[in-house]
């Protein structure tokens, strides 16, 4: 037999993924490339609704993948679809671009409080007016400071963009979590059915209208195709010609008709998050809540303890730390808490991700916007706690160089205060005016493997400072316990400065 390898092109998700899943179920005498040309969607329709949803073989739904492209969605929203590990996604930067002239997402929930409504949009306006200010008088400020530093072979124009992108590093913290993000993400036909189910879940309004957009985007909406736009445009074919190659090339032209059809509303996991919330006083912490900006790390716990802390790390505002020490002396409560992750779960319900234990974990508390580069490592397993102002908010030293200190605090704490009148008429809204100087605390578990991908990764000079210090305080963590491993992580310390290297 000859050998074959080949790239495949114009086979839509579905008939595609179900020709691989086909083919490996065909005598080996007979190609892919036979089979692949008696594809049809009705076949492919068939195979999935015998294979996928009677017989549950869930694999079959990874051979299909669709790009599918979000514009203008919040950051709540962007960082719901961020927190998936099977997913390839890009997400527009507020590292290099400029937000000042973006039209913010003002919640659902908010359009009907004409008094909130207003204190929102005229915060946001301040917030954003205030973050052009920082980009100006930080880009003037970084001139001064390093345009003598300039690489002799950069010109001044790409030397001008750097200094600018610098400063927007330094307004960032000013954006609200309302700005409009726009993302795109492949991903296969298993993920984007849990993804959908994910976005129906959820209690904000948003994130329930995007899912079910998303639904019919995946299952009935043609798809955009640019090849006829192209055609449209081709002024050497006849208008009967145009449309006969258009019929040819369109088709029907739909993602995931069959995959992701039955996708619907899940109250797991949060009825074990609701349940959890409950046995708060049982608990007995009596400190508050710990709030400094940092990293600590955890490793080689009590694997029932570990999923008990875990679940409650979830839904309360302490740290890690705070819980470890509280379960220890409370095996019914940790018994409790067991009980409530796997009785809460329905029949065909992953099980939900706090059950993942183990490796090294760390407890994390940083700047939101910061957040997100870690957030994108999807090898790692990420437990988020909802955003808040209770653990404070993070001030560049930039901001007082460039005499705005004073108005930089005065909205910040102007944001907190709003966020609790919003919260109180409409729990969970309140995060779309959080600013990303808010601190989010939230755990990373990973292998020492991808921590020093990590370190390697995001301590170089190019990054934006905070997550460098972060990644540097992860590593140093690690470098206590295990210096022998450490000492061959490429690990550059925060005061290592390449200012025009990004």
């Amino acid at each position: 037999m000859q050998r074959k390898i080949f790239s495949i092109l114009g086979v839509l998700p579905e008939p595609g993924g179900y020709a691989i899943a086909k083919f490996s179920r065909t005598p080996v005498y007979k190609s892919y490339q036979d089979w692949v040309m008696e594809l049809t969607e009705e076949g492919a329709e068939k195979f999935y609704n015998s294979f996928y949803f009677q017989y549950g073989h869930g694999s079959i739904a990874d051979l299909a993948h669709l790009m599918v492209v979000f514009e203008n969605i919040s950051v709540p929203a962007r960082n719901l679809l961020l927190d998936d590990q099977l997913i390839d996604a890009q997400s527009r930067s507020t590292r290099y671009v400029d937000f000042s002239k973006s039209v913010l997402i003002v919640p659902p929930e908010l359009k009907r409080d004409k008094t909130l409504l207003s204190l929102f949009q005229k915060t946001t306006v301040q917030m954003i007016s205030l973050y052009s200010q920082v980009i100006e008088k930080t880009t003037e400020l970084y001139q001064k400071k390093y345009g003598s530093q300039k690489p002799k072979e950069m010109d001044e124009e790409a030397a001008g963009r750097v200094l600018r992108a610098r400063a927007i590093d330094v307004a960032r913290y000013l954006l609200p979590c309302a700005i409009p993000k726009s993302m795109g993400i492949i991903a296969s036909g298993r993920t984007w059915e849990r993804i959908i189910t994910k976005f129906l879940s959820s209690d904000l309004a948003e994130c329930q209208q995007i899912g079910r957009e998303l639904q019919k985007v995946v299952c009935k909406k043609q798809a955009f195709n640019p090849t006829l736009i192209k055609i449209d445009k081709a002024d050497f074919l006849t208008s009967d010609q145009k449309e006969k190659i258009k019929k040819l090339v369109a088709g029907k032209n739909i993602g995931l008709p069959t995959l992701v059809r039955y996708a619907a509303r899940k109250d797991y996991p949060k009825n074990a998050y609701e349940e959890a919330k409950k046995l708060i006083a049982r608990l007995d912490i009596k400190d508050e809540a710990e709030a400094n900006r940092g990293v600590s790390l955890f490793e080689n716990i009590n694997p029932e303890i570990d999923l008990a802390a875990t679940l409650f790390y979830r839904v309360l505002p302490y740290s890690f730390g705070q819980l470890l020490k509280a379960l220890k002396t409370k095996p019914a409560i940790v018994k409790q808490a067991i009980d409530l992750v796997y009785e809460k779960r329905g029949q065909y319900d992953q099980v939900m991700r706090e059950a993942v234990t183990g490796n090294l974990t760390y407890d994390i508390c940083m700047d939101i916007g910061a957040f997100r580069d870690l957030h994108r490592h999807r090898n790692c397993i990420h437990i988020l706690k909802d955003l808040s102002p209770v653990y404070g908010f993070d001030i560049p030293g930039e901001i007082k160089e460039i005499g705005l200190e004073e108005e930089y605090n005065e909205i910040i704490k102007k944001t907190g205060s709003i966020f609790w009148k919003i919260e109180k008429k409409h729990p969970g809204i309140g995060q779309y005016i959080l600013p990303q100087a808010t601190r989010r605390r939230f755990l990373m578990r990973m292998s020492p493997w991808e921590l020093q991908y990590i370190v390697e990764l995001r301590s170089r000079p190019q990054g934006h400072i905070s997550y460098r210090e972060i990644a540097y305080q992860m590593y140093q963590a690690f470098a206590k316990k295990y210096p022998l491993r450490a000492k061959h992580f490429r690990a550059v310390k925060p005061e290592v400065v390449d200012f025009f290297k990004r």
